[in-house]
């Protein structure tokens, strides 16, 4: 199955409806494992330490380590990378992408049948929740399986650590 390619727009609007949606259930804090987030760097552009180490957890999911590469998302900072890719987009984006993470912590595992929020499963829960959103009749969360993906990968194609295994030796400019 091929997803459609998805918009900047499309992606705000069906991430803020998600949002939107799950803001009406009572009880739903925002954020991850509070020793994740007290990992994170102090010089964060965009996203906050919550947002920060759940990114970390989707990339990780999307780019593991000794996956399709040696490098994966933990090893080179992936999350971070992400937050300053981010730095200068419009609130509206950012708003996206924050409500995205939110959704993908809180509705992945139901998706998926699982009792837990993605920041506390292990690689394989991860993964069966990343699938599920991919896998929805809902397409809202098949649009955010693929703007996270697209997010996370475009990022890791664009750092140097993944350059070697795909057979690019840098830009031009630099090797003359």
């Amino acid at each position: 199955m091929q997803l459609p390619e998805m918009s900047r727009r499309v992606f705000l609007r069906r991430s803020v409806q998600a949002a939107g949606a799950l803001a009406l259930v009572p009880g739903l804090a925002v954020g991850c494992a509070p020793e994740q987030a007290a990992r994170a760097p102090a010089d964060l552009q965009v996203l906050d330490p919550a947002q920060w180490a759940l990114m970390g957890s989707v990339a990780d999911t999307f780019v593991p380590e000794g996956g399709a590469f040696a490098a994966g998302a933990a090893s080179i900072g992936l999350a971070q990378r992400i937050d300053e890719f981010l730095r200068g987009e419009s609130p509206e984006l950012l708003s996206g992408v924050a409500s995205a993470l939110w959704l993908v912590e809180w509705a992945s595992p139901l998706a998926a049948g699982r009792l837990a929020r993605f920041s506390t499963l292990p690689l394989e829960g991860r993964t069966a929740c990343i699938d599920a959103l991919r896998r929805s009749r809902i397409g809202l969360l098949r649009d955010v399986y693929a703007g996270l993906k697209q997010l996370c990968l475009f990022t890791f194609y664009a750092s140097d650590a993944s350059w070697p295994a795909i057979g690019y030796e840098g830009p031009w400019l630099e090797r003359a």
